[in-house]
């Protein structure tokens, strides 16, 4: 239209790209223990004299069941870690710090009877009332592994799911386990149940 009249045109810098950086999610495998216990259940099950490191844990720890999320009964037990070899129980001590455990390198099932390992274990985890684990193996062979379709775990006999859900039994006898967990026997009321697969990784 005006072919003699200048042109002129507004040039924008150069958009600046911002990086956002969002914030880290920490997923915890478990509610119940945390990576030096893993650290801890992996040197008693290779029967280290020390503890692995906890960036050299040799195995994965697979989350089958936790309580609170898949329920706390024998069947949901048995349908979500039977038949799955070598797993690593934990329970949480309702009003206590109290972390009781064990491993069994077998498999759970619903066949009636006992099955017999010379490497299960049960433990009593290290917290803030306990200043060392306590790790206790098996001694009655013949007696490691209950496996039973009226009970959750049991290993050794005596430390078990009951048949009340919430309730877990623990009898220490010197001839089916090494060494004491806990300083009586009663029935523990628990607040959380972890049942894992360990995985070589």
């Amino acid at each position: 239209m005006a072919p003699n009249a200048p042109i002129t045109s507004t040039i924008l810098p150069a958009r600046k790209k911002i990086t956002v950086q969002l914030p880290v999610r920490e997923v915890r495998l478990s509610s119940v223990i945390n990576d030096e216990h893993f650290a801890e259940i992996s040197s008693w099950i290779d029967r280290r004299e020390s503890m692995y490191d906890v960036t050299k844990i040799p195995y994965k720890f697979n989350l089958l069941l936790r309580g609170s999320r898949d329920g706390f009964t024998r069947e949901t037990f048995h349908r979500l870690c039977d038949n799955i070899p070598g797993t690593v129980v934990v329970i949480k001590v309702n009003n206590t710090n109290e972390i009781l455990g064990g491993y069994n390198p077998l498999v759970w099932n619903k066949q009636g009877k006992y099955f017999a390992t010379t490497n299960s274990l049960i433990f009593s985890l290290k917290t803030q009332n306990l200043s060392n684990s306590i790790l206790s193996r098996i001694i009655a062979a013949y007696h490691a592994i209950g496996c039973y379709q009226d009970y959750g775990p049991i290993l050794g006999g005596y430390f078990c799911m009951n048949n009340d859900v919430r309730k877990w039994r623990y009898r220490h006898y010197d001839t089916h386990y090494e060494k004491r967990l806990r300083s009586d026997n009663l029935n523990l009321l628990i607040d959380e149940f972890e049942v894992f697969q360990v995985l070589k990784s």
